[in-house]
């Protein structure tokens, strides 16, 4: 598993994202919070395959973005845990037969991920869930229980506050070609 340092700090910055949902606004908090550099261009619409990155570390820190702010689609992702391998949820085998198929196998994209991604190369899918509960537990106490809530292999919870959706998602990691799943916070206007 690998992991990002996400703490209430991050979850403030990506919550006062929606204050001013503009991509002038978005880019704005994006600068005052050390997420985007002084003469940077943000590009948006890049998703998983072309992400924004911040911090010291190219392959580090990252948001997800798609449409601009304030346009039809407007949205940004921040990933905030890996796991490997990832769950064939459209397989039919016994989980348990697919994750000891695995075991021999290396996790041969550790490397292309710079060092702000926190290692536990010996974490079970337990630990995976307990980060997920974790991020769960930091956005309740910034937005309360969750209005939704999805069960399952890809859990999902999702806060509706001020015409904005927020999202607590398990999912395939689509910038590893889902080599990994992903668990990650998402912000968009909603429908």
């Amino acid at each position: 598993m690998k992991k990002l340092p996400v703490g209430p700090a991050e979850i403030r910055v990506m919550l006062s994202l929606t204050s001013d949902w503009t991509r002038a606004g978005v880019e704005t908090a994006l600068l005052r919070a050390g997420w985007a550099a002084a003469g940077d261009t943000v590009e948006w619409s890049g998703g998983a395959g072309s992400p924004h990155f911040f911090g010291d570390e190219e392959n580090g820190w990252r948001l997800e973005l798609g449409d601009p702010p304030g346009e039809p689609g407007g949205s940004l992702r921040l990933p905030c845990a890996l796991f490997w391998p990832a769950l064939d949820i459209d397989e039919d085998d016994d989980l348990d037969d697919d994750l000891a198929a695995d075991e021999e196998d290396i996790d041969d994209l550790d490397d292309e991920y710079a060092e702000s991604w926190e290692r536990d190369p010996d974490a079970d899918r337990d630990a995976f869930e307990d980060e997920f509960a974790r991020l769960s537990d930091l956005l309740r106490a910034e937005l309360g229980e969750p209005d939704k809530r999805t069960e399952g292999l890809e859990p999902e919870e999702t806060w509706h506050r001020d015409g904005f959706e927020i999202r607590l998602e398990m999912t395939d990691d689509i910038n590893s070609y889902s080599h990994y799943d992903l668990i990650a916070i998402q912000l968009r206007a909603a429908d």
